[in-house]
């Protein structure tokens, strides 16, 4: 095509469509380019689907600033446009001493955020959850979980309301630069054709450095190289899924916060997820981590979960800035004009809490956009 759009948006998961939502509000031409057959075919919807409080992130990090703002609009979009979402609360327990101090080190870091987290008593932690087993334990009751599929349906709604189109099975292949913005080379089933915009937005999720090194940023450099971190789940029987009303967290871990207490919108309990760096994208579960599970931290806490009750269910990939043996990285939303790409915005490394920070995030590149077409 040889007209030149306003803004292509390239990766339809939760992150790229609250962006849409947000910058087709001006009425402006937008495109949202998809590769797969449907939204949120990805990292989306894959998640423990947890709204997450802001606990883990240091004050300063976009993390914590993005989680806890999208932590408030979650539940404000729940309840005026009917997304289903329930503040349960979090309970982070610890089962021993050495526990213990990492769980103080970590309530103290949500304080430092102004988080209101409320320590309990061991009557507390009975009362709460009776079956959860703990020699000390935490409070957030401002986490929760939502159905995330229901969030990006209503996000989707929202962006074409404001015209803004969603164009599936449309892979960006190539970047070009040309006066005035880039030209997108973009393969449908049909044929290849081109898109020419003013701006681009890079929120292709585990595929985000890709998109970024199409446009001709050396990944490496800039830190942007994604890792690819595989997340299993599995599902918990023999009647007992039911027995916990809340989610429950154990004291991090290496990876991330550990196997813990999924619950969803119908307060089915599943345990997950394990989280381990693979190579490429592969949703089966490996059966052979079953005793990881059966001997994870958390379980120590639900006594009343046999190993025969558990059973493998699903799997999820996320793409992730730090490699083996790093702690964890601060998201990447970028304006790149310092590197003469004015108008190119990266959204890279967007793995937890991104799913909580998405409204966030939508609203902040949304701000980002205006600035750049004043």
């Amino acid at each position: 095509m040889s007209e030149i759009i306003d803004i292509a948006i390239i990766g339809a998961g939760v992150t790229g469509l609250a962006i849409a939502s947000e910058v087709a509000r001006k009425g402006r031409d937008i495109y949202l380019l998809e590769k797969n057959d449907t939204f949120g075919q990805e990292q989306s919807s894959r998640s423990s689907e947890v709204i997450h409080a802001g606990i883990y992130y240091s004050p300063d990090s976009l993390k914590t600033r993005f989680c806890i703002e999208g932590n408030r609009l979650l539940y404000e979009m729940g309840n005026k446009h009917g997304i289903r979402c329930i503040r349960c609360g979090k309970i982070f327990i610890a089962g021993n001493d050495e526990e213990a101090e990492m769980l103080e080190d970590l309530y103290y870091n949500g304080i430092n955020n102004g988080l209101p987290l409320r320590i309990l008593s061991q009557a507390e932690l009975h009362n709460k959850e009776p079956y959860v087993k703990g020699i000390a334990a935490f409070f957030s009751p401002a986490s929760g979980i939502i159905d995330s599929h229901a969030l990006m349906r209503y996000f989707v709604l929202k962006a074409r309301e404001n015209e803004a189109r969603i164009v599936y099975r449309a892979e960006v292949t190539g970047i070009e630069k040309i006066p005035g913005g880039y030209r997108l080379q973009v393969n449908y089933p049909d044929g290849e054709d081109f898109l020419d915009t003013r701006i681009v937005i890079n929120c292709a999720g585990i595929y985000s450095d890709r998109i970024a090194e199409l446009a001709g940023i050396d990944i490496d450099s800039a830190g942007y190289r994604l890792y690819f971190t595989k997340g299993e789940f599995y599902s918990v029987g023999g009647g007992k899924n039911r027995m916990i009303n809340t989610l429950v967290y154990p004291t991090p871990q290496h990876l991330g916060p550990g196997i813990h207490v999924c619950l969803d919108v119908e307060k089915r309990l599943r345990l997950g997820p394990l989280f381990s760096y693979v190579d490429q994208v592969d949703y089966a579960v490996d059966e052979s981590n079953r005793s990881i599970f059966e001997e994870s931290t958390i379980m120590k806490s639900l006594p009343f979960i046999a190993p025969e009750d558990i059973a493998p269910e699903s799997a999820g990939i996320m793409g992730v800035l730090y490699s083996h043996g790093e702690g964890i990285n601060d998201f990447v939303v970028r304006h790149e004009d310092a590197r003469r790409l004015p108008g190119f915005i990266n959204l890279i490394g967007i793995d937890s809490p991104g799913l909580t920070a998405s409204p966030a995030i939508g609203k902040y590149v949304a701000e980002m956009v205006n600035e750049i077409l004043r």
